[in-house]
């Protein structure tokens, strides 16, 4: 018979020690409890540890915690991306209220009679053709509704106003850089076509959609009156 190692006689000491103990332990409690006792659990040597049971809680918080990483950076690029588009985009404007396309229309309104009248020759004009001895589209007087006598429409005078006071030609007569209507009256159409451009819309908030300083009828209607305008028509009429 082989010599035993010293480890190997104290490891199985150590398990029937364990064993006899566990032994005695449920035969004295079956004797104490009587038939129909149930033993109580507990430890047996194939059991797991303390220390594995903390182990395997971690490496689930760290899965959980990857699964939240990726969660988080998907839902990072998705906001990156609905921000990319806002900026290409523009924000959107909130819809009118009632009382507001009101006061826009009447805002409209008055801008037609300041820039879309007639001069004293019954000819109403835009800038463009105001300043120039060109042959007029339609008779004094005789414009049909919504157009000026140069053929061109009161949308297009008051885009090409409009645009003036944002940097874009110039309104004035005598100044040299003018909106051409080759240019001016596309990029209006293009405009109400893919973004449904109406005057005004220059002149408002793009976040709030309320109207910049200065910019409400009611402002207007008291320019109109006081007899201001943006635009200084030449006193000479023209046929």
């Amino acid at each position: 018979m082989r010599d035993s190692s010293p480890d190997s006689i104290s490891s199985a000491s150590s398990s029937n020690v364990r064993t006899s103990v566990y032994d005695h332990y449920s035969q004295q409690s079956l004797r104490q409890s009587g038939p129909g006792y149930s033993l109580p659990a507990l430890p047996t040597p194939h059991s797991i540890s303390v220390e594995d049971q903390l182990q395997a809680e971690l490496l689930a918080l760290r899965q959980k915690l990857r699964e939240a990483e990726v969660e988080a950076a998907r839902y990072r690029a998705a906001l990156e991306e609905s921000r990319a588009q806002e900026l290409a985009h523009g924000l959107p404007t909130p819809p009118p209220t009632a009382s507001f396309q009101q006061d826009w229309k009447s805002r409209t309104e008055v801008r037609k009679k300041m820039f879309c009248s007639l001069n004293r020759a019954g000819n109403a004009l835009c800038a463009w053709h105001d300043s120039r001895r060109e042959r007029r589209s339609f008779p004094p007087r005789n414009a049909p509704p919504g157009y000026l006598n140069c053929g061109c429409t009161c949308e297009e005078a008051l885009f090409e106003e409009s645009l003036s006071r944002h940097g874009i030609g110039s309104y004035y007569p005598g100044e040299s850089v003018r909106m051409d209507p080759a240019l001016r009256n596309p990029l209006l159409k293009l405009l109400q076509q893919r973004y449904g451009y109406q005057d005004g819309d220059f002149e408002r908030n793009p976040t709030t959609g309320d109207w910049l300083k200065g910019e409400g009828a009611a402002l207007w209607e008291a320019r109109a009156h006081s007899g201001s305008t943006s635009r200084r028509r030449v006193e000479v009429d023209r046929q």
